[in-house]
């Protein structure tokens, strides 16, 4: 059988290697996050821009394109996930060939020298610095989508959307946001009446940096979380990189509030529990990789916001700060850190918003990129146009840039087109834990001794292993029962746990 599919199997060779560079660039990135001193960051931005060059030459090379032409006529001899795989290799070339080499390396030098830029003024809240440095990436952006808009035959948004969300169209994500404008206000709005006269206690405590690592290492290792094939760091921004046998995650700490860096650490664990449950057989192969930045929030966001903001394990919280951390009080309660953990009130901070009010910071970046992407706006529009958004849809308006459109690394490191797959996850995982809760009785019961197991079971099963296998349709059919995104599922979620 391999003589009819050899050359297929030697494009699967040149994957692995490519895959192999990839992995160690993720490396290079999360050093340069948690490591790296500044006086070493021009350095490593070249360094860096060369192998993304390296890679970016590997993966459009005459040698590469060549390899699929031969490999096409041996599909018949291929099984399910060795189709797969040369579709999602074919799709990967045909984009990526498109853009010149001094278009990658323009990008990464541009990313990779706001972003560090961004680290420095989002500390001193000086947005004018940054103007030139998003602007370059902007640019840098806009020449990217173009040429990929071109070649795929897609309007320039939808283009970077696809990159993060494959098969999502922009006008099914307006239809949903659509909805959830409509339904969000007045649901917000009953939520802050309902807890207007619920009394709680604020935690007034501080806790130290290393036990609230601590805590969130113990939290973690419940969840699932192999720490022989992973670590936990800090950064500016809480992110995970790295592949089935090396996940990188991080967060970033606050003495006054560790429930902040606590669910920085779920939700990142959620994100590194999808990477160690994908398929071992192809690790190094497009088919093997998680299937788009929807199902990967969905995974961080049913750990952090299905799972553990209910009050089972709240209560299991509760019971182990008092036990392994000598942390008690009324104010560290079950029932009050439940309270704690589900207000809703709007606030300036997308990752630290409650789950009611999130989709909202989320439309309006959305709504932001479209106009970045189109060319309507520059860098230094932003704040007027970010605090007027924030004003309509939240209520308030920021009191720095620090807390406005300075807050996330996205658009820094030119991630233009992820920020919808944060809501679109978000709307997934109701719909995941909609399903699994049916198919299992026991989840609510095992999330108030802090075990994971039926979660995680159902997750592997229905989701995790079967990598980029399925298009993102199939897949959520797979998952939820359901072959589209069903924003009402989501509402009707929120008003039973929050009314």
């Amino acid at each position: 059988m391999s003589n009819k599919i050899n050359n297929y199997l030697k494009l699967e060779k040149e994957i692995e290697q490519i895959s192999h560079l990839s992995n160690i660039s993720s490396l290079v990135h999360w050093d340069s996050a948690t490591m790296l001193r500044s006086g070493s960051a021009k350095t490593r931005q070249q360094e860096m821009a060369t192998l993304e060059s390296l890679i970016h030459e590997m993966s459009t090379s005459q040698k590469f394109g060549d390899l699929i032409e031969a490999a096409l006529p041996e599909q018949d001899f291929l099984d399910d996930w060795q189709k797969a795989n040369l579709k999602l290799i074919k799709k990967s070339y045909e984009e990526e060939v498109c853009i010149t080499p001094e278009m990658k390396y323009e990008f990464s030098i541009a990313s990779g020298e706001s972003e560090f830029a961004w680290r420095k003024c989002r500390a001193e809240n000086d947005f004018k610095t940054l103007v030139p440095y998003l602007d370059r990436v902007f640019n840098t952006c806009i020449q990217i989508a173009t040429a990929k808009s071109e070649k795929l035959g897609k309007p320039i948004y939808d283009s970077l959307v696809d990159s993060f969300d494959p098969e999502r169209e922009v006008s099914e994500i307006t239809s949903v946001y659509n909805v959830l404008k409509k339904e969000l206000p007045g649901l917000i709005a009953k939520i802050a009446e309902k807890q207007s006269s619920e009394k709680f206690i604020k935690l007034t405590k501080p806790i130290d940096e290393s036990t609230q690592k601590a805590i969130g290492v113990k939290v973690l290792e419940k969840m699932g979380f192999d720490l022989n094939r992973g670590r936990l760091d800090k950064s500016t921004h809480p992110f995970c990189i790295g592949g089935r046998f090396d996940v990188r995650i991080t967060t970033r700490y606050d003495e006054n509030n560790f429930l902040s860096s606590l669910f920085a650490v779920i939700h990142e664990t959620g994100h590194g529990l999808y990477q160690q449950n994908l398929p071992e057989k192809y690790i190094n192969q497009p088919v093997g990789k998680p299937k788009g930045m929807a199902f990967h929030e969905s995974q961080s966001l049913i750990m952090e916001m299905q799972a553990c903001t209910s009050l089972e394990f709240t209560e299991f919280l509760a019971q182990l700060l008092k036990d392994e951390f000598s942390i008690s009080g009324a104010e560290y309660s079950g029932e009050n850190l439940y309270k704690l953990m589900t207000r809703v009130h709007p606030s300036f901070i997308r990752v630290d918003a409650d789950e009611v009010t999130y989709p909202l910071h989320v439309i309006l970046r959305f709504e932001i990129e479209q106009q970045i992407i189109n060319g309507k706006i520059k860098a230094a529009d932003l704040p007027e146009l970010w605090n007027s958004k924030m004003k309509e849809y939240l209520g308030i308006t920021p009191d720095s840039y620090s807390n406005g459109c300075l807050q996330d690394i996205h658009w820094p490191a030119g991630m233009i087109g992820y920020f919808p797959s944060y809501t679109n996850g978000a709307i997934i995982s109701s719909m995941v834990m909609n399903r699994a809760k049916k198919q299992n009785i026991k989840m609510d019961t095992e999330l108030s001794k802090g075990t994971f197991d039926s979660l995680n079971n159902y997750l592997s099963n229905n989701l995790r292993q079967y990598g980029s296998l399925k298009s993102s349709r199939e897949l959520l059919q797979e998952s939820t029962g359901l072959k589209q995104i069903d924003p009402i599922i989501f509402i009707n979620y929120l008003k039973n746990k929050y009314l």
